[in-house]
Formats: C-alpha cells, sequence, structure tokens
C-alpha cells in the first residue's frame, strides 16, 4: 500500500484519539466537584471551620432554592448548599450553615453594623450572616445574564453559641469560607475572582 494513502488515516486517527482523551479526561471542574463540597467549592476542612462543636462527619446538601428539592444538574444560581454535621450513626443530621448563591439585578444591603468583606472584595460579614458579591465575569460564566451574583452565607443558631462564639470568632470563619467558595468557582468557570 502507498505510504501517502496511511497518512491522512493516522493523523486523523491521531486527532480523534486526542480529541477522545480531552472530553472524557476529568478537568478542573470535574476534579473541584469530586471532591469537595458545596458545588466543589469547599474542601471538607474549610467546610468545617464553622460548626456546632459537636461529633460527626461534615457533608452538605444542594437543593433548588424555590422547590427544596435535591439538584441533578451543575448549576450554581438558583440553588442552595447546606452543610451539615452527620450525627455517627449517619441516620440524623444537624444543619451549620446554608451557602446560597443567586443571580439578579440588585444587591443585598449590608446591615448597620455589617464588617466589609474587605481586601478587594465586594461584600459584608455579621455574626449570622454574609455576602460575597462575584465577579461581573464570572456571573455571566456561571451561566446567567443578571447584573449581579452573590454568595449569601447564613449560619445557623447552634454554630454561633458554639463554645460562647463571638463576632472575633465567627467573622473570619466566615469569611474563609465565601473567598474560598468564590475562589473555587472561578477555577471551575475560568473567570476572576474579586480582586
Amino acid at each position: 500500500m502507498d505510504r501517502k494513502r496511511l497518512v491522512l488515516p493516522a493523523v486523523l486517527t491521531a486527532a480523534a484519539a486526542v480529541v477522545a482523551a480531552l472530553t472524557l479526561w476529568p478537568g478542573p471542574k470535574d476534579d473541584l466537584r469530586g471532591q469537595n463540597l458545596c458545588w466543589g467549592s469547599l474542601t471538607e476542612k474549610t467546610a468545617g471551620l464553622l460548626n456546632d462543636g459537636e461529633a460527626g462527619r461534615t457533608s452538605d446538601d444542594v437543593m433548588d432554592a424555590g422547590s427544596g428539592k435535591p439538584v441533578e444538574d451543575d448549576r450554581v444560581f438558583g440553588t442552595v448548599c447546606t452543610v451539615i454535621r452527620k450525627d455517627p450513626g449517619g441516620e440524623t443530621y444537624r444543619e451549620q450553615y446554608a451557602l446560597t448563591a443567586a443571580a439578579g439585578d440588585a444587591t443585598t444591603d449590608a446591615p448597620k453594623g455589617a464588617t466589609p468583606l474587605g481586601d478587594g472584595h465586594e461584600g459584608w460579614l455579621t455574626l449570622r450572616s454574609a455576602v460575597l458579591r462575584l465577579s461581573d465575569g464570572c456571573v455571566s460564566a456561571m451561566g446567567s445574564d443578571s447584573r449581579y451574583g452573590e454568595l449569601t452565607l447564613s449560619v445557623a443558631p447552634r454554630v454561633t453559641v458554639h463554645e460562647r462564639w463571638d463576632a472575633e470568632s465567627v467573622i473570619p470563619r466566615s469569611r474563609t469560607v465565601l473567598l474560598e467558595s468564590a475562589a473555587n468557582l472561578a477555577k471551575q468557570y475560568d473567570c476572576a475572582v474579586r480582586p
């Protein structure tokens, strides 16, 4: 057989193999979602920073914000990730906090006395709640044409009373949770996180 005729099929076969490998090979999004909690945005260590001090493994549930039903797809906006501690028997669990991802045409105003998120990040923190505004590039990369996107953290009461936690203890931990979540979402969607 003529060698010139073998070149094209060989090139096409090699190209098909490369495309198949790239398609099947897990990317950053798949890796993070497989290893982490809350849309792949929180390591178990960081997710466990806010806790009620009782035993149990840290886990999560991602639900649709409107219906409260489990989310089967990989969307982020319009969902709520509840971080829980499963009791040693595994049959019951305790809510630690909820992380909500929402997109819209308005932002959430900071309550009186809230601490700014700082370091170039837009948002605020209180003892029981916190908000981080996502960059415009991440909002569109994550599939929304809304003007703004936010991550909202709502801390369960039993967490804020654990070991008499106060603002000096809870707020830095809430900040760490929000910043890691935003950074890992930015990695997944290949967009820039503030600052």
